[in-house]
């Protein structure tokens, strides 16, 4: 049954989550803007670089992710990292609620909360599917 709804659905969500996600390249390409508008901080110019940086690699995991929709070889590797990268980001979110600066950070994570509990069920689905063909 798992593994009927992850079949069903690993397109549409690794598509919808990977342009999704791609978003924080608004960072990579417009920094300034991103900043203060999407995560609702105070621009600081000399995090420019580091700005920038992180908004290109999540850009490019949305990006693989959505790539991921489609080409199925790529699948477990990129939801592995994207696995890991979102539960850091909820973490990180849920360890900060008391911080102002979190704030701009809630829809992400709701996001990332939902795409993380999503890729473990991929996870037990390949274990589940794994060891029912042995």
């Amino acid at each position: 049954m798992l593994e009927k709804f992850i079949k069903s659905t690993i397109k549409p969500v690794l598509l919808i989550g990977g342009l999704g996600t791609a978003l924080a390249g608004l960072n990579a390409f417009v920094p300034i803007f991103a900043v203060e508008n999407v995560q609702q901080l105070d621009w600081v110019p000399s995090y420019t670089i580091f700005v920038q940086h992180w908004g290109i690699m999540v850009f490019l995991i949305g990006l693989f992710m959505a790539a991921a929709a489609y080409i199925e070889s790529w699948r477990t590797p990129i939801i592995l990292y994207g696995l890991i990268e979102k539960a850091f980001m909820v973490y990180l979110v849920v360890s900060n609620l008391d911080a102002s600066f979190s704030n701009g950070f809630y829809i992400p994570a709701t996001m990332d909360l939902y795409l993380t509990i999503y890729f473990i069920l991929y996870f037990v689905s390949l274990k589940k599917n794994k060891s029912d063909n042995n």
